[in-house]
């Protein structure tokens, strides 16, 4: 990108995920509850395929937001937003290797967001693998904070 904004600090970037987390919990205990109800007729849902239904869910709702908007409700909240590295929206192929890479990266502690530390621009792994990055938009970047 041009480098109107900086890219957004690791405390930016894990608030908006904590933030988002609230929200997925939310749908997760929604979704199971239509599960429990309509599919096992009230029987536990568990095992390998309810894992994979969760994170199935938790992918569309990243890759949906990433390409709708360029951000969650947590980002939006945090003022950050992931773009390409032209500045537009991620397409899809881009979109599924950032979600692909950031789990692998979470599935090892985290181990990928430790790239921003040591990168110049402040990217972590997955921001490289998908050709992207995650802006800070500044103070009040919404026409509703404006005076």
């Amino acid at each position: 990108m041009d480098g109107q904004y900086p890219n957004a600090s690791m405390i930016r970037r894990f608030a908006a995920m904590l933030y988002d987390g609230f929200l997925i919990v939310a749908l997760w205990m929604t979704s199971t509850t239509i599960l429990v109800a309509v599919v096992t007729e009230g029987e536990e849902a568990h095992g390998l395929a309810f894992q994979l239904f969760l994170y199935f869910e938790l992918a569309a709702f990243y890759i949906y937001f990433w390409q709708a908007t360029g951000q969650t409700l947590g980002m939006q909240v945090w003022k950050i937003r992931v773009l390409d590295n032209s500045g537009e929206l991620m397409t899809l192929t881009q979109s599924l290797q950032r979600f692909a890479i950031a789990t692998v990266s979470v599935a090892f502690f985290g181990l990928g967001f430790v790239w921003l530390f040591f990168n110049k621009r402040r990217l972590t792994l997955h921001d490289m693998a998908s050709h992207s990055e995650v802006i800070y938009l500044g103070k009040k970047p919404y026409k509703s904070e404006m005076d």
